[in-house]
């Protein structure tokens, strides 16, 4: 007897799902420009070209190239953040508690794409007023999320928290500029010889008690 199979039933999209999907395809195929060609040969055109929509989807979500972009940069920021804060439940601690921990998430998330985005849009906020606004507004808000997620990893005290916060901002700085070397010099070994000069800076700095 001829065994039966039961048919697998058929995912029907809402059309929330289908705007979201939409989205997505939006934003990932703006930074991929945004990595790759830069802002200034970053248009909307080759972005609906990447994601396959039509230049009509591409306005009915983002009516300008500036709302696009950084939507784009937030998106690729809140993947970095659910990034952290699964690799900061899953990571053991370490020696240095949450100082030290919190350096290495730094140094493994914004060591990358995340950076190489942005960057292209603080360069041209230089010269753009209203890219100026949206970009800062941005930095902003994540800067605090940022600093919220670092603290989550174990709390500082009261009295050290200030200290804990300027040495994590400091941090953000350091690879900052390692990035942009990484431009011109791709020495990966001796940039993270630095940064555990720099890290060993920081525990010394706060004594290894930041959580």
């Amino acid at each position: 007897m001829a065994e039966t199979t039961e048919p697998v039933p058929r995912v029907v999209r809402t059309q929330a799902m289908r705007r979201a999907q939409t989205r997505t395809r939006l934003l990932d195929a703006t930074i991929e420009c945004l990595i790759e060609l830069g802002y200034a040969n970053t248009t909307t055109p080759l972005v609906c070209e990447r994601a396959g929509l039509s230049r009509g989807a591409l306005l009915h979500h983002f009516p300008s190239k500036i709302e696009l972009v950084i939507a784009a940069v937030a998106h690729l920021a809140a993947r970095t953040g659910e990034n952290m804060r699964r690799q900061a439940a899953e990571e053991p601690t370490v020696a240095g508690g949450t100082t030290e921990r919190s350096l290495e998430l730094y140094w493994q998330n914004f060591s990358g794409p995340l950076f190489y985005a942005a960057l292209e849009l603080w360069v041209a906020a230089r010269t753009d007023r209203e890219l100026h606004k949206h970009v800062y507004d941005f930095e902003r808000i994540l800067g605090k999320s940022i600093r919220g997620l670092s603290e989550s990893l174990g709390t500082p005290t009261a009295e050290s928290r200030a200290a804990f916060n300027d040495q994590m901002e400091l941090t953000l700085h350091l690879l900052r500029g390692m990035a942009l070397q990484r431009i011109l010099r791709g020495d990966d070994r001796e940039r993270r010889r630095l940064f555990e000069l720099w890290k060993r800076t920081v525990l010394t700095a706060l004594g290894a008690t930041g959580g």
